[in-house]
C-alpha cells in the first residue's frame, strides 16, 4: 500500500491564507483534537498559487515545489509558521521531503530523504523535523514519532484526507 501526500501544515491563521487565495484550497485537521491544520496541495491549488506568485523555478532535488510555491508559503507564514510536507512511498520504499517557514522566512530546508537514508534516527527525518518546528512533540505520548502523533500515518492520500479528515466548517 502506498503513501503519497503533498500538503501545507500550520496554524489556522496561516492555512487561511491558502483558502483566501484559492477556491480549491481545503482546510482539514487530521485529528479532531489537533491544534494544527493541513491544506492538501492538489493540481488545481498548485495552478492557483502559480497564477498569484508565478511558477518560478522548480527545485532540482527534493520536494516537488517551485520557488513560486516557496514565496507563497513564506507570505502565509507571516506571524505564524508553515510547513510543506511530502511523502511518496510504496511498500515501505520511497522518499519524504519538507520545508518550514516562520514569520516570512525559510528556516528549515528544503529537506529530502530517500529510502537509502531511512536507517537514520526518526528524529532526523525531514517531516519530523518540520513538525517539531510547528510545535508537535512526542514526549509523554505513546506515539513513535511526530509523523504519527500529527496523524499522517492514518492518511495515505489526498482522497483519504477528504474522506476521513476533519474539515474546517466555513
Amino acid at each position: 500500500m502506498g503513501h503519497a501526500l503533498r500538503l501545507f501544515a500550520g496554524p489556522l491563521m496561516a492555512m487561511r491564507a491558502f483558502a483566501d487565495a484559492s477556491d480549491h484550497a481545503r482546510i482539514y485537521r487530521l485529528r479532531p483534537e489537533g491544534a494544527l491544520y493541513v491544506v492538501p496541495l492538489d493540481d488545481d491549488l498548485h495552478d492557483d498559487l502559480h497564477s498569484i506568485v508565478g511558477t518560478g523555478d522548480w527545485l532540482e532535488n527534493g520536494p516537488r515545489i517551485s520557488t513560486g510555491d516557496m514565496v507563497f508559503a513564506a507570505r502565509a507564514s507571516k506571524g505564524a509558521a508553515v510547513a510543506y510536507l511530502e511523502t511518496e512511498y510504496f511498500g515501505g520504499i520511497g522518499e519524504q521531503s519538507s520545508a518550514l517557514w516562520k514569520d516570512g522566512q525559510l528556516v528549515l530546508g528544503p529537506l529530502h530523504m530517500d529510502g537509502s537514508a531511512s536507517r537514520r534516527p526518526r528524529s532526523l527525518w525531514p517531516i519530523n523535523a518540520a513538525l517539531r518546528g510547528l510545535g508537535v512533540r512526542i514526549e509523554g505520548s505513546q506515539y513513535v514519532d511526530e509523523f504519527e502523533i500529527f496523524g499522517l500515518l492514518d492518511y495515505r492520500s489526498h482522497d483519504d484526507i477528504a474522506a476521513k479528515g476533519h474539515p474546517l466548517d466555513g
